[in-house]
């Protein structure tokens, strides 16, 4: 089913691929903090030391709706992660998260001119599509087109940064693009950070729809070998083709795998890893399978509760939202959450820059948990309360439908939200359903008052995460699932996408947070464990922290 809801969203909050530009600080101390939260845990080894074959066993939530990760459905987590395997990048993350030139694809990406802005990207010798034709300068121009925004027929998950490109022009060769800006765009090292070929974005039904069932044309390591959508798994095997160094592995496998029957497949040799995350249970069984070990290192991942303030949904009221808000105490998520996986894990703090980034700081003082601020704003606000009754207003209960994946983490989750609105004379009724349910089927569509889930953050939080502030026009919301617009954080918006300097990107981006916080517009929550149950001879894989995924160097040891 193709959802048309929110044509340019983003889906930061499903992505793992993030956008990247690097961030700076003139702190040493926050040079060091970051640099030992941006570790990799992926037990590291020389890529000509590892075993030749074999295969990575990987399980994910559900398989993708959409294989195009550049339109809107196939925005998620799977699809990109997938995506590494088998499509080009200009750039990924670095083991410390900032952007690194990803060479099998291009020899060369540089800012050329800063006044007209303009990028070169010149392709790198051998790179081609799986059909053997070139990558070249149209490829890019074809994205360009089809992200821009101006055609509306293309369902893209985000015209940021695209729309602002005036022209791609060929180079010195088919094999060189050279995009010139209509404006500046500090965060230019971000596009094109996945790339599909001209054949799917030259034509809107190709670009959203042709890839509802499998890719067709790709480029990378891997090479898709099946798609089963019986056994829910998707196999890619190694590129004959491929120009660059042979990766170790001859394929892997993604399976759709509920979390709860993980710990027994790694058990009975049916995968080879699963996250742990929040789930307890996850992180005890690890430590007692033999032959494997946790691996952990911090991600950009993060939870947090996403308000409806939709024309007619009771969180509209801004005095009513930022009340909930204050009701819930993300310490106490985190806690009994991450409290024997991570001790001492702290919430976080801003809705803008992870904890890992070195332009964070906590605004979370703008909107503290305070029951009693809570309770006096909802008597304001004439939701009456009687006793330990839940509140009334005009005959009608205070009751929210609370959105949550039907997953230990989402029941821990629900679990310590409703207790803690119930203490304010809330109801929270409960609406957990299925991860393959939760965004198609209620999330894009606002079936809910609050939803808890997780987004990934990334280091360009300027083009990353502002379609999860944008206008609502009509069904086009991007990001924006709960419908709440701040004109002032759109203007913010402007300025830090024009602005190069990357410490007053970062002070915007505070600014930006704390109007967040003032207005309710979401409620960040616990920062994502990264840790991961491993087995112990997988080499340069595991607990990735901020870097990319790294298949082209995975494999087994000796």
């Amino acid at each position: 089913m193709r959802v048309t809801w929110g044509r340019r969203v983003v889906a930061g909050m499903a992505l793992t691929a993030a956008l990247v530009a690097g961030c700076s600080s003139n702190s040493e101390s926050a040079d060091n903090a970051s640099s030992q939260a941006q570790a990799q845990d992926i037990n590291a080894q020389d890529v000509a030391s590892l075993r030749q074959g074999g295969e990575l066993r990987i399980p994910v939530d559900a398989l993708p709706t959409n294989y195009n990760p550049l339109q809107v459905n196939g925005a998620r987590v799977v699809t990109w992660q997938l995506a590494e395997a088998i499509l080009p990048s200009a750039f990924r993350d670095g083991a410390d998260g900032k952007h690194v030139l990803a060479e099998d694809f291009f020899s060369s990406v540089e800012l050329t001119s800063d006044s007209p802005q303009v990028v070169t990207y010149t392709i790198a010798d051998g790179a081609e599509w799986s059909n053997r034709r070139p990558l070249d300068w149209e490829d890019l121009r074809s994205q360009v087109d089809a992200l821009s925004g101006e055609n509306p027929a293309f369902e893209g998950y985000s015209s940021v940064g695209y729309s602002d490109v005036e022209s791609v022009t060929r180079g010195e060769s088919d094999q060189q693009a050279v995009v010139t800006f209509a404006k500046p765009f500090a965060e230019w090292q971000g596009l094109f950070n996945l790339i599909v070929p001209k054949e799917v974005t030259a034509d809107p039904e190709a670009f959203n729809t042709g890839w509802l069932n499998e890719p067709t044309i790709t480029s990378g390591p891997f090479v898709v070998d099946s798609v089963d959508p019986v056994s829910k798994s998707v196999v890619v095997e190694r590129n004959p083709e491929w120009w660059a160094t042979t990766p170790p592995l001859e394929q892997i496998s993604f399976r759709a795998l509920d979390p709860s029957a993980r710990a027994d497949a790694l058990a009975n040799n049916e995968i080879d890893l699963y996250p742990i995350g929040g789930d307890i249970d996850l992180f005890t069984r690890a430590q007692s399978i033999p032959g494997v070990e946790i691996r952990q290192a911090s991600e950009r991942r993060a939870g947090q509760l996403t308000f409806n303030g939709a024309d007619g949904a009771i969180l509209a009221d801004e005095q009513v939202r930022v009340a909930v808000a204050q009701a819930i105490d993300p310490a106490a998520i985190t806690n009994v959450l991450l409290g024997e996986i991570v001790p001492g894990a702290a919430p976080v703090g801003n809705h803008i820059l992870p904890p890992t980034d070195t332009g964070y700081v906590d605004n979370s003082g703008t909107l503290p948990f305070d029951r009693e601020a809570a309770e006096q704003a909802l008597d304001e606000a004439g939701w009456a309360r009687a006793g330990d009754d839940v509140r009334t207003k005009d005959g009608e209960p205070l009751t929210l439908r609370l959105l949550v994946q039907n997953t230990p983490v989402g029941t821990t989750v629900s679990g310590v939200v409703r207790d803690q609105l119930a203490a304010v004379g809330i109801t929270a009724d409960v609406v957990s359903v299925s991860p393959d349910q939760f965004y198609d089927a209620n999330l894009l569509p606002g079936n809910f008052d609050i939803a808890a889930f997780e987004w990934t953050k990334s280091a360009s939080p300027f083009a990353h995460d502002r379609p999860v502030f944008q206008q609502v026009e009509g069904e086009d919301f991007g990001s924006n699932y709960g419908r709440i617009y701040i004109p002032e954080i759109d203007a913010l918006y402007d300025q830090g996408l024009a602005e190069l300097d990357a410490d007053k990107r970062n002070e915007i981006a505070n600014q930006i947070d704390v109007l967040a916080w003032e207005h309710a517009h979401h409620l960040p929550t616990y920062a994502e464990s990264g840790a991961y149950a491993v087995r112990a001879d997988l080499a340069n894989y595991g607990a990735r922290g901020l870097g990319a995924y790294g298949f082209e160097k995975a494999g087994w040891q000796q």
